[in-house]
C-alpha cells in the first residue's frame, strides 16, 4: 500500500523529532530503584549483591531520580565523595537539579555513626541527594558532617522527615557523647524540614544542632523540634579565616526549640538557641519560631552557682568580624523564658544592615535582664558590634521587660519612632 506523502512526511518529522523527544532530560530511566538491606544490595533486574556497605554501593549505582529504599534495620555509617576506595565511601555523583537521588528509610532504617554517622566531601564531585525517613544517630562527632570546601560546593542536599538522635542525658551527666547534630561548610539550596511531621535534633551532648559555616546559597531549616543540646539549635557563621562571606537566603521556620545551651562544658551557657554571626550577606529570616527555656524543672539545676538557668534566645552579632551581616527579619516568632530564668537579653541584635520585626512576635524576658536588646554593649559598655542600619518594630510586637539601644532602656518616644515604617 502506497503511504500518502503527508503521512510520509509526518513520519519522517516524527522519526527527526524522536531523538529530541527522548534524549535525556536530566532523568534516567536505567536504575529506577535500588533495594537495600543492612547486608544487601538489590538491582532492578533482580540481582543481589551482599555488601559490607550497601548505602555506599547503591550510591553509586544511582542515576539521576534513582530511589533507593531502604528495608527495616540499621546501617553502617558512610561517606560520600572522598577520594579513596574504602568499602564505606560512594564515589558517586548523585543526581541534578530537577531529579536528585533519593534515599528512603520508609521510617524504619537507622544510620549508626561512628566517629560520623554521613560524612560528605567533595574530592568526588557530587549534588542533589535528598534524604527521606530516616534516623541518623550521632557518632562521636557528628550525626551529618560537610567537609570544608575552598572552592567546590555541597549543593542541592535536602533531609525530610530525617531525625538525629543523640544518646546523652543532660541532666543525668551520662550517656553516649556527640559533638554536632549537622555540621556543614559550604552549603547550598540545602533543606532540613520536617514534611509530614516536625523532624527531631535530640540530646546532643557537646554543641549545636545545625552549625553552618560560610554558606554559598540558600538554607531552610523548617519543621524541627529540637532540646537536649549542648550548645545552639543553630549557629551561621562566615569567619573570614574560614572562607568566603555566606551567601543564600537563611530560612529558620516553624522550629520548636527548648532547652538547649545545657553543655556542662561551657557552665551550662552555650551560647544563645538561635545565634548568627558576621559576615552573612544575605537575608536571614526568623518566622513562626518557638523557644522555651525554664519550664521544665529537672533541667532548670543545670547552671553555675548563683546564675539562673538559661542563656537567650537569639543573637545577631559580628563575631568579631569587619563586615556586617544582611537584612534581619524576625516575623511571628514566640520567644519565651521563665520566670528567674536566663542570664542575658531574651533577643540580641547588633552588627546588621536592616533589622525588621513584623508581624506578632511576642518576647517575655524571665528576670533583670532586656527582652530586646537593639545595638548591645559589653560588661565595660562598650558596643559588640557596629550599629545596626534602619531598626523597624511592628506595633504589635509584645515585649513583656525592656528594649533597650545600646546601654540604655529606650524611652516611649524611641519606640515609637521604630514603629514608623
Amino acid at each position: 500500500m502506497r503511504v500518502p506523502p503527508t503521512i510520509a512526511l509526518a513520519c519522517v518529522a516524527l522519526a527527526c523529532l524522536a531523538p529530541a523527544l527522548c534524549a535525556d532530560d536530566g532523568a534516567s530511566s536505567s536504575v529506577p530503584w535500588i533495594r537495600c538491606t543492612p547486608t544487601t544490595v538489590q538491582l532492578p533486574g533482580g540481582e543481589i549483591r551482599e555488601a559490607v556497605n550497601p548505602i555506599a554501593r547503591a550510591l553509586e549505582e544511582a542515576s539521576p531520580g534513582s530511589v533507593v529504599h531502604l528495608d527495616p534495620g540499621d546501617y553502617p555509617a558512610f561517606t560520600i565523595g572522598f577520594d579513596n576506595h574504602s568499602p564505606n565511601n560512594a564515589r558517586a555523583a548523585g543526581g541534578n537539579e530537577r531529579f536528585p537521588v533519593v534515599i528512603d528509610g520508609l521510617g524504619s532504617a537507622r544510620i549508626i555513626g561512628k566517629g560520623d554517622a554521613i560524612a560528605i566531601d567533595q574530592r568526588v564531585p557530587n549534588a542533589h541527594i535528598t534524604f527521606k525517613n530516616l534516623t541518623i544517630v550521632p557518632g562521636q562527632r557528628s550525626g551529618v558532617i560537610f567537609y570544608r570546601q575552598s572552592h567546590r560546593v555541597h549543593r542541592g542536599y535536602a533531609f525530610e522527615d530525617c531525625h538525629i538522635l543523640g544518646g546523652y542525658d543532660h541532666v543525668a551527666g551520662r550517656g553516649n557523647p556527640s559533638k554536632w547534630g549537622l555540621s556543614g561548610h559550604s552549603l547550598a539550596d540545602f533543606r532540613f524540614e520536617g514534611v509530614t511531621a516536625p523532624a527531631r535534633v535530640e540530646r546532643i551532648r557537646d554543641e549545636h544542632a545545625f552549625y553552618i559555616q560560610n554558606h554559598r546559597g540558600p538554607v531552610l531549616i523548617r519543621n524541627v523540634r529540637a532540646w537536649g543540646l549542648g550548645r545552639t539549635f543553630c549557629q551561621f557563621t562566615a569567619r573570614a579565616r574560614d572562607g568566603a562571606p555566606g551567601y543564600g537566603d537563611i530560612t529558620v521556620r516553624d522550629c520548636d526549640v527548648f532547652d538547649v545551651c545545657l553543655s556542662s562544658r561551657d557552665g551550662f551557657k552555650g551560647g544563645a538557641a538561635f545565634t548568627f554571626a558576621g559576615r552573612l550577606r544575605c537575608t536571614i529570616e526568623l518566622s513562626g519560631n518557638i523557644y522555651r527555656a525554664g519550664f521544665r524543672e529537672p533541667f532548670r539545676a543545670l547552671t553555675r552557682p548563683g546564675q539562673p538557668y538559661g542563656t537567650g534566645a537569639v543573637a545577631v552579632w559580628q563575631g568579631g568580624e569587619a563586615q556586617r551581616n544582611g537584612t534581619l527579619v524576625l516575623r511571628d516568632n514566640r520567644f519565651l523564658l521563665a520566670p528567674e530564668s536566663g542570664d542575658r537579653p531574651v533577643v540580641t541584635i547588633g552588627g546588621c544592615d536592616r533589622v525588621l520585626l513584623v508581624g506578632s512576635n511576642e518576647i517575655v524576658a524571665g528576670g533583670e535582664y532586656a527582652a530586646l536588646a537593639l545595638d548591645p554593649v559589653n560588661a565595660a559598655g562598650r558596643p559588640v558590634s557596629s550599629p545596626n542600619g534602619s531598626v523597624f518594630l511592628a506595633p504589635q510586637t509584645k515585649l513583656r521587660g525592656d528594649l533597650t539601644i545600646g546601654a540604655k532602656a529606650a524611652t516611649e518616644e524611641e519606640r515609637l519612632g521604630l514603629e514608623k515604617p
